[in-house]
This record gives C-alpha cells, sequence and structure tokens, in this order.
C-alpha cells in the first residue's frame, strides 16, 4: 500500500499520527521538507515529538507555523547575531534566543499549542532525559538546543537542561502509545566527506554515538523518512538551509509515492 494511501487511510478511520522529528543541526531542516509535503496531502498529525532541531522545527508545526514559514524564519536565527563574547556564560546569548522565541509563542505555555508535543532534554543532575510536554514551553526548549560548552545549561526547576539528542536523538517511545501510526524524520546518516578538521572529526563523532537510536527506533516507526543526501551536508550547514529543504522536500515525495 502507497504510504499516502495508507496514512489518508488512518485519518479517515479517526486513526492517530504521530510524528517524531531527530536532532541534526542544519539537518534538520529536512524535517521541513517532510512538513511541507504532509501539509500539500492534507494529512493531519495529532502528536509530535522532538529534540534539539527537532525540537525547534516541531515547536512551531505544533503552534501552526506552516513548513516554509518555519523555513523562513529559522533562516534568520543566525549564530552571529545569537553570540556573546563571555566564556563564563557561554558563548550562546540565552537572552536573545528567548527574546526572539518569545515573539512566535507569547504564552510561553504548551498550552497554547495547536499539537500535543513532547521536549526531550538531558538533565546534566540526573543524566537522564526529561520530557516536557505541558506549563512553560521555553525553556525546555532552549535547554533542547543547548550544546556546551557553545552555551550553559539552562537552569530551571530542579534542572540542568541540554541538547536532548545526547541521549536520546529520536524521542519516538515517548509518543509510541499515544498513536496508532508513527512517522519518524531521521537526518543523521553518516558523512560522505573524511574529516579534515577538530570540528569535521566531532560531527563524525556525533553521527556514530547516536547511530544507536536510530536501530532501535526503526523497529518501532511505521514510516521511516531519512534522506540518503544528508550524508553530503554538515551540522552546521546553516547557509545551505533551502538545499537541505529541498533534498527533504523530494525525498519525502519519493517515500509517500512508493508502495
Amino acid at each position: 500500500m502507497h504510504n499516502l494511501l495508507f496514512l489518508a487511510l488512518f485519518a479517515f478511520m479517526k486513526k492517530k499520527i504521530g510524528l517524531t522529528l531527530s536532532g541534526g543541526g542544519a539537518r534538520g531542516f529536512a524535517h521541513l521538507g517532510l512538513l511541507k509535503v504532509l501539509e500539500e496531502q492534507k494529512i493531519e498529525v495529532d502528536v509530535l515529538s522532538g529534540t534539539s532541531m527537532g525540537a525547534l522545527v516541531g515547536a512551531f508545526w505544533a503552534k501552526g507555523y506552516p513548513a516554509e514559514q518555519i523555513l523562513e524564519i529559522l533562516k534568520k536565527f543566525t549564530l552571529t547575531s545569537l553570540l556573546q563574547l563571555n566564556f563564563r556564560k557561554g558563548l550562546l546569548n540565552y537572552q536573545k534566543v528567548r527574546k526572539i522565541l518569545e515573539k512566535y509563542f507569547p504564552e510561553n505555555d504548551f498550552g497554547a499549542l495547536q499539537k500535543p508535543f513532547w521536549i526531550a532534554c538531558t538533565d546534566l543532575i540526573s543524566i537522564q532525559t526529561i520530557y516536557f510536554s505541558e506549563n512553560q514551553l521555553l525553556e525546555p526548549l532552549i535547554g533542547s538546543i543547548t550544546i556546551p560548552p557553545l552555551a550553559r545549561p539552562v537552569i530551571w526547576q530542579n534542572y540542568e537542561l541540554i541538547d536532548g539528542g545526547i541521549l536520546d536523538n529520536i524521542p519516538a517511545q515517548i509518543i509510541r502509545e499515544k498513536c496508532d501510526t508513527l512517522i519518524i524524520s531521521h537526518c543523521n546518516v553518516p558523512l560522505k566527506a573524511r574529516s579534515k578538521s577538530l570540528v569535521q572529526a566531532f560531527e563524525q563523532m556525533f553521527v556514530a554515538a547516536v547511530s544507536k537510536f536510530a536501530l532501535q527506533a526503526q523497529h518501532i516507526a511505521d514510516i521511516w523518512f531519512e534522506p540518503p543526501a544528508m550524508k553530503y551536508f554538515r551540522f552546521r550547514d546553516f547557509k545551505k538551509a533551502d538545499e537541505i529543504f529541498e533534498v527533504g522536500y523530494q525525498h519525502a515525495k519519493q517515500i509517500f509515492t512508493e508502495k
């Protein structure tokens, strides 16, 4: 059965569709290509989860922003505009990030989103993944995209929150029982090019570290979205947002028309 027909049938039967968005830095723009296809085909997603870049994309989509608008919004999140020269507080300016997000999420509440949404963060105190889905939105959201030493942990309630992708880069299990069919969008395929610097070596190390999440998640996914061409893009390729979006869009069109 075509994936598109499969989802349309589920929607007709009032079955719940879930979507999980992985972390992946700039590669996460590929998620938006998938979301664009879901919008075009009028496939209604009922519940979402995400971490790191997937949390950022997912929060905007759960709020009701369309994929192409999210793309334009996130392209304005230039790293240089968010940096500060303060090594004690971290290079990423928390207040600047928060101020930008407040424009799009003025209520700062999960309850203001149009869809149930789970954000995965790593807590440095308990060394566990913490999943947030209610009350304040911005603290978990910023925590999930915080990468030491670029930024200090988000200290909130009894947690010290950092990038959720460290311990759960594909937070699918948290919504598996909340939906009847599950789509997982994963963009961390091994890089094609060899490492030529410490930064590139770190990227390769990260991909190797999170590969176990992909192996585990594939077993619980009904539809697995993983554009092979992601191997040509790096985590920091934010200037290639449009190109990455298009790769995700074309791959999504393929998987939703194949048998």
